[in-house]
């Protein structure tokens, strides 16, 4: 279209700026979710390390760490007659269902 002199240099210059800022923009997105997808990865592992290694850490852990191993598998506490019963949080849940994200029209996609 510039060659047939349909564009000017002005608008030309304005639009080469604007298509390559929308460019560096979307390049910057694509980094973070990138990243995200990696950090998320790197959560899993330790979750399963965790996991395993909290069966041998148990016996020998003393009152704080047990209460900060309960917080990090356990969602909630409920009381069934005279026993305190934990629901499991899991984990691998969001992974498999996938996170909400709000799509830029307001509504919910997975």
């Amino acid at each position: 279209m510039r060659i047939a002199a349909e564009v000017d240099q002005e608008t030309f210059a304005r639009k080469q700026t604007e298509l390559r800022d929308r460019l560096a923009s979307i390049t910057l997105q694509l980094e973070a979710v990138d990243r995200s997808q990696s950090e998320l990865a790197d959560l899993a592992v330790k979750v399963v390390e965790r996991s395993r290694a909290l069966s041998e850490k148990w016996p020998t852990a003393d009152c704080v760490t047990e209460r900060r191993s309960l917080e990090i598998v356990s969602l909630n506490r409920r009381l069934d007659d005279v026993s305190l019963s934990p629901q499991m949080k899991k984990p691998f849940d969001v992974p498999v269902e996938g996170l909400l994200v709000p799509s830029s029209r307001g509504d919910m996609t997975q």
